[in-house]
């Protein structure tokens, strides 16, 4: 069947999921379908102008071109508007809306509310029928904003979803217990919340009232981030952000169906909880032995976990037995670590051994300063497939992690020290190894010796995704080559995201002096090799020191440099083609290399760039990272991102991996590069 061919059905869902210029070109390609894509078009309409939104309404009011039931069609408004615009009145906004009685989806972004629910509008069909709406509100100083922004939503009486963003770096909305019952009260579908407003502190006055309130028992998905001001060192608001972790006890007996909580509460000063009153708020949780009895997923951002909030996960959610699948902690404040106390992994992991599928605990400390304690898992997790640990001070033993969670996906670490066990490192231990289906690991701000290297690739055989980021390498470098071999030859990765390698012989010369930057990106010949083959011939090239890897990709070095306010960041680019040669012949001579003083003894040195020893600090060496194969590298620097792609990564990456295939004259392609650059 031809593409032209295909059932309108089809044709359909494909015109769904266009942009609006491709479902344009789409109504214009033929008669067939001219329809479907057209229909497509208005069943999502974008308003990005004032003009746009003008000229709109006319052609509809107007227009003898346009079908009646066309305006039916039309179930998701989007107005983005590239600017303010304070002339726009309310009678515009009312025409508009009339427009498209059929309306399910409005989605409005930097527009006054208190410009568009007025008493012009309030009597518009588009809130009765309304299923979701999206809207960020611009505060204006006046004093009833809140109240009528509660009377737009509660208008709304069929909503099933609510999002509620905040414009520009003023305080926001503030919500109490009674404005979210007032809410519930004329919604009575609603089911995902999702805001950005400040939740009151003060529950004094509705405590008593909590266990009597109407629950809400549609919702089962809530996303609150509560702070006051956006701004929280802003001199003028005094940094009053506050949270109070009593509204888990309201949120207990009004969603008593919530299968997802995210909550985030940054920014935070006031009072500390003292030991009574973090008693009396555990009775208080313990008082509902039904609150989050369907809680599936709980994200937990505070930068004030233990002095206000460590509590909640073992007095509520451990206490009263919740199933969680998926935790994720964040103690990040000002993108620094809490280091007050360590948090336990293993205690965590084990409370909630008997559900949980991903966690995810970042911002934390996990030994004290004189501490060197090992992350080791004790039990056996076989439903875990998702682990992010970062933060700092914390050392993670690999091979435990993969041999205690045998079904784990996913892998993320940063902030410490990655190892693995002595004896895994002679050839008769890998093989007892049994290997593992890992297929994506991400790893920040670590070090690691070569060793751990050669040990996922050998076990991680499934690995396709990887990022190394801020990786400080130990290992023994080839006096012959000048070369420290990551050998990763089992891995075929579709992509692998690079920047801030620095390697050196042991943590202990670990510094700005001697540590090299330059490393080599390889792979073992063709991507259709097998990694049967592939081994093969790696067993028979000489694996303590070759020249050269069968293949190079790309040659990157990580430098200091002078970033934003003049602070010295650490910094990686991509080495020139002309550069590229030059460090590769330096190396390929490397012995005569270092005996010779002067640089001009050597005819492969142009005079342009004889300075480049000094540059890249030749002597010091290189790494390289020997692959299988690399569809994608992404090589991410300061201001921009440096993407190589092999023909297929190529394909992949545009996302035609499925419809074209390589021709003759393809097939000569070896590489496309392509940069991606960031105001």
């Amino acid at each position: 069947m031809g593409i032209s061919k295909l059932p309108y059905e089809i044709l359909a869902q494909i015109g769904d999921n266009l942009s609006t210029t491709d479902r344009h070109s789409c109504t214009l390609t033929c008669k067939r379908w001219r329809y479907p894509f057209q229909n497509a078009l208005w069943r999502n309409m974008w308003i990005f102008t004032y003009e746009g939104m003008q000229r709109l309404t006319n052609n509809i009011k107007n227009s003898q071109n346009i079908p009646a039931t066309y305006p039916f069609l039309v179930h998701s408004l989007h107005i983005r508007l590239r600017r303010y615009w304070p002339e726009i009145s309310d009678e515009k906004f009312s025409t508009l809306f009339r427009c498209f009685p059929n309306l399910k989806r409005l989605d409005i972004e930097d527009i006054v509310y208190t410009d568009i629910y007025t008493e012009i509008t309030r009597s518009d069909n588009i809130w009765k029928s309304l299923k979701s709406l999206r809207i960020q509100y611009r505060q204006t100083g006046e004093t009833d904003q809140a109240q009528i922004l509660l009377e737009l939503i509660a208008t709304c009486s069929l909503l099933h979803e609510l999002e509620i963003l905040k414009k520009g770096p003023s305080c926001r909305i503030e919500f109490d217990v009674y404005d979210l019952d007032r809410i519930h009260q004329n919604l009575q579908s609603l089911s995902s919340i999702k805001a950005k407003i400040y939740l009151s502190p003060d529950l004094s006055a509705a405590l008593d009232t909590i266990p009597d309130t109407t629950p809400a028992f549609a919702v089962t998905y809530l996303d609150i981030n509560s702070k006051k001001f956006e701004n929280k060192s802003d001199y003028l608001n005094g940094n009053w952000n506050e949270w109070n972790p009593l509204w888990l006890y309201y949120f207990g007996y009004k969603y008593p169906n919530l299968r997802s909580l995210k909550l985030n509460s940054t920014g935070i000063s006031g009072n500390l909880i003292d030991a009574d009153e973090r008693q009396r708020i555990i009775s208080l949780l313990h008082s509902n032995p039904n609150a989050f009895q369907h809680l599936e997923t709980f994200d937990f951002t505070n930068d004030k976990y233990f002095e206000l909030s460590d509590f909640v996960l073992w007095e509520l959610f451990y206490a009263l037995k919740v199933p969680l699948k998926h935790l994720t902690l964040d103690a990040t404040q000002d993108g620094k670590v809490d280091d007050s106390y360590p948090i336990d992994v293993n205690t965590i992991l084990q409370s909630f051994s008997e559900t949980l599928k991903s966690l995810s605990v970042t911002g934390f400390t996990y030994n004290y300063n004189d501490q060197d304690t090992a992350i080791e898992l004790s039990y056996y997790y076989p439903l875990l497939t998702d682990i992010c640990i970062s933060g700092s001070n914390v050392s993670l033993n690999l091979d435990n992690i993969l041999d205690k969670c045998v079904a784990l996906i996913q892998l993320k670490f940063g902030g410490g020290k990655l190892f693995i066990n002595p004896n895994t490192t002679t050839k008769e231990s890998e093989q007892k190894q049994q290997h593992h289906g890992l297929m994506v690991l991400t790893l920040l701000k670590f070090s690691a010796a070569a060793e751990v290297f050669k040990n996922i690739s050998f076990r991680c055989r499934s690995l396709r995704h990887m990022t190394l980021n801020g990786l400080c390498a130990t290992g023994s470098i080839c006096e012959e080559t000048g070369r420290l071999l990551f050998d990763m030859s089992h891995t075929f990765l579709k992509t692998l995201n690079i920047s801030q390698v620095q390697y050196c012989t042991s943590y202990e010369e670990m510094n700005a002096s001697n540590a090299g930057g330059l490393t080599l990106l390889s792979q073992l010949n063709d991507s259709q090799l097998s990694d049967t083959k592939n081994g093969r011939e790696k067993e028979n090239m000489d694996s303590e020191c070759p020249v050269v890897a069968i293949h190079n990709i790309d040659w990157i070095y990580t430098y200091w440099n002078y970033g934003y306010n003049y602070a010295h960041i650490l910094d990686t680019r991509k080495l020139s083609k002309e550069e590229a040669d030059i460090a590769l012949e330096y190396y390929q001579n490397f012995q005569a290399s270092k005996i010779s003083e002067t640089l001009e003894d050597f005819d492969f040195y142009d005079k342009k760039i004889k300075y480049m020893d000094d540059k890249l600090e030749l002597d010091k060496g290189y790494s390289e990272l020997r692959f299988g194969n690399i569809e994608t590298v992404l090589i991410s620097t300061s201001n921009k991102i440096i993407t190589t792609l092999s023909w297929s990564g190529c394909l992949n990456f545009l996302g035609y991996s499925n419809i074209c295939s390589c021709t003759r004259e393809q097939g000569c392609l070896r590489l496309v590069v392509i940069h991606f650059y960031f105001p």
